[in-house]
């Protein structure tokens, strides 16, 4: 008789763990298939003019429209205008990010992907930088040191390196992208 209580014990144990392992875990979502050629040179492009449209063109110095609007609040001390300046161009460099996580799915224009979203990011800690002076936050970092602890000046000769030697497919062409002359 008293091995009822344990068959009974058992068989409770073996039914909740039945419950548990009733329904399947969902299932990973598959990852995109590879990108070719052509769309990771379109992607890149695409990242590119999105640094372009949200800092300007770093090569030489000229900012852009959206930059320009953070940096005249930076100097007004006006904290909302800097948000709004700050919100936009965090939307376009994300959209940035977006696009050189998609040139990074066609294997080697890996490189160019992993550096140009660093270099990315480092733009939005300027842009955190900025917001912070803007604010007058007590100990905020100076753009330029924020941009360069996050890798931004090694990750802009690492980008172009890879830009220049990602290549190009037999029976492929590279096509004209404007934001590599500087305008997106």
């Amino acid at each position: 008789m008293k091995q009822r209580p344990l068959r009974a014990i058992a068989m409770a144990l073996i039914v909740l763990a039945g419950a548990g392992c009733g329904t399947a875990a969902p299932s990973a979502s598959p990852s995109p298939a590879p990108a070719t050629f052509e769309e990771a040179d379109a992607a890149v492009c695409s990242a590119f003019g999105s640094m372009l449209r949200a800092v300007g063109n770093p090569d030489t110095g000229a900012p852009s429209v959206l930059s320009k609007a953070l940096d005249d609040a930076v100097a007004a001390g006006d904290p909302a205008a800097a948000e709004r300046a700050a919100a936009s161009m965090t939307s376009e460099l994300e959209t940035g990010r977006q696009q050189a996580a998609a040139a990074g799915r066609w294997p080697p224009a890996g490189p160019s992907a992993v550096a140009m979203d660093t270099l990315l990011v480092a733009f939005e800690a300027v842009i955190t930088a900025k917001r912070a002076a803007a604010a007058h936050t007590p100990g905020a970092v100076d753009p330029q040191t924020a941009f360069a602890q996050a890798g931004g000046v090694e990750a802009w000769t690492a980008m172009l390196q890879a830009i220049s030697t990602m290549p190009v497919p037999v029976g492929a062409t590279r096509k004209s992208c404007p934001a590599f002359s500087g305008t997106p």
